[in-house]
């Protein structure tokens, strides 16, 4: 990482999780009482003016009950000062005609219009002597005194909002710091004295349960990076100094070669025949598959069966090749969509063009050459979709993070070349630390042993590297099933027994009736 990359140093998780949430709260929990708030204000307006028309109800009735202008003045004016002597603020009332003219004032002087902001209310009246028999009684009132109560309400929805985003910006603080906050500080100290070398400086700290098992990834993770460069550096001696005759990779050989003797004592004749005869029917299972379509129901049964046991038996068969195609073809059936998805996406995968196959595979020719490896075989694979899709599933990661889409496998000589050819590699391509495996120094349970190690190219692809030795890769591959933990690889498949039977019947029947 270049000082370009680093992260600059800026507003901490603690102040940005208050501003957010600040924000968000605000929002949330401001508009909606914003809302609330401003109804309400409206509805007690609107009771206001209706209690006004109530109050002013009888007033309208004297109106109707009178003859001329100068009663209705004096009830007016008399309704007037009898509000204002209960206390009320001043009211006023204005009589307008049929068309909207007015009739009669309280208002001494010029005529006053009600201002904007005024509480107001209108009752019809009928009386003969006004224009059309019929008019108006408007009562206004100012509306200071009223809008001085709303200011107090929103003064106190504002103070109850600040109170609501205090109050959850000083919970989230004791949270954080509690749950968040101490952890994180621990696990930043843990990462620090890791980046010094000192490995077993993280603890795991107390908290909120994903903060431990980041800070447990986290210790798992420098463990494997320590392993993994321990076990680089080892290889790369090996490679350097050669093997001690009594190290385990010796031994290993060893091995091997006593399980081919041992497995060469069984009947190689009749495995032979039961290796192709499953083998043709595993093959029939194929191209059944290959010639149906994902809508075809019995294809799709069968489908299932192909990738749930078949692809188990071509393993067992040792066959690479068969395997991948029943698994494609079952995968073409069952997943349609994901299988078009990813062979599009192996179509414009760089390192499946066969320039770049080529020029890679002339580097690391060269690679070997100059540190002085004949090599018995340089092969290259690129992943089918069906394994691709395989590895994605299991180990929850997306189709770029697959490092073995393209894989070039070397075979050397023996073990002391291995790790030197590790070394050319190495030295030419850049590795990819976390993905270094040594199977030979600790082979797999099932006995597998290889060197694998994922390199980038300058192009920065990144790919698959196997080296081993031909016994390694005749294990590996199956050419020589016998070299299997368990000779009798039949007697682990009740399918593989069944197989076994049906030869015998079919070899009676070529021997004829007297077998």
């Amino acid at each position: 990482m270049s000082q370009n990359d680093v992260p600059r140093r800026g507003i901490s998780l603690r102040w940005r999780l208050g501003f957010f949430t600040s924000v968000i709260v605000t929002l949330i929990l401001g508009s909606l009482t914003f809302f609330f708030q401003k109804e309400e204000l409206e509805h007690s307006r609107e009771d206001r003016e209706r209690l006004m028309g109530l109050a002013v109800a009888p007033l309208a009735s004297e109106i109707e009950a009178s003859h001329g202008l100068e009663s209705i003045r004096d009830r007016l004016r008399t309704f007037e000062e009898a509000h204002s002597r209960r206390g009320y603020q001043h009211l006023h009332a204005l009589l307008r005609d049929g068309s909207g003219g007015l009739v009669e004032s309280l208002f001494p002087g010029p005529l006053q219009q009600p201002s904007p902001g005024s509480l107001r209310a209108r009752i019809p009246v009928a009386a003969d002597f006004l224009a059309g028999g019929r008019g108006t009684l408007e009562v206004w009132q100012d509306g200071a005194e009223f809008q001085a109560m709303a200011d107090r309400h929103w003064r106190h929805w504002f103070l109850s909002l600040a109170a609501a985003v205090a109050s959850i910006l000083l919970s989230l603080y004791v949270i954080y710091e509690l749950l968040i906050g101490r952890s994180l500080n621990r696990l930043l100290d843990g990462v620090s004295q890791m980046e010094k070398g000192y490995w077993s400086g993280l603890e795991i700290p107390r908290g909120a349960w994903e903060m431990r098992w980041l800070a447990y990834r986290f210790r798992t993770l420098g463990t494997q990076l320590e392993e993994t460069v321990r076990r680089l550096v080892e290889a790369e001696r090996r490679g350097m100094l050669g093997l001690n005759p009594g190290s385990r990779l010796a031994s290993g050989e060893d091995r091997l070669t006593l399980l081919e003797g041992g497995a060469s004592r069984g009947s190689d004749e009749e495995a032979t025949f039961q290796r192709e005869l499953l083998r043709r029917y595993l093959l029939a299972r194929c191209r059944f598959l290959e010639a149906r379509g994902p809508k075809d129901s019995g294809a799709r049964a069968a489908a299932r069966d192909v990738w749930e046991r078949d692809v188990i038996e071509a393993e067992r068969l040792g066959d690479a090749s068969l395997k991948s195609r029943l698994e494609d073809a079952a995968f073409r059936i069952l997943e349609p969509e994901a299988f078009e998805e990813i062979k599009g996406r192996l179509a414009k995968h760089p390192a499946t063009k066969k320039i770049w196959l080529r020029k890679r595979e002339a580097e690391i020719r060269k690679a070997l050459a100059e540190a002085g490896v004949r090599h018995k075989a340089l092969q290259f694979r690129v992943k089918h979709p069906a394994g691709i899709w395989r590895k994605t599933e299991s180990k929850g990661l997306a189709v770029d993070q697959v490092h073995d889409i393209i894989a070039f496998r070397i075979i050397v000589r023996d073990e002391q070349e291995c790790y030197v050819a590790l070394k050319a590699v190495h030295g030419r391509f850049e590795p990819l630390l976390l993905r270094f495996k040594d199977y030979i120094a600790e082979p797999k349970a099932n006995g597998y042993r290889s060197l694998h190690t994922c390199i980038k190219s300058e192009d920065g692809v990144a790919f698959e590297i196997q080296i081993r030795t031909p016994a390694m890769h005749a294990q590996a591959e199956g050419e020589h099933w016998r070299y299997k933990a368990s000779s009798d690889w039949s007697r682990d498949s009740a399918f593989v027994r069944s197989v076994a039977g049906f030869s015998r019947v079919l070899r009676r029947v070529r021997s004829g009736p007297g077998a």
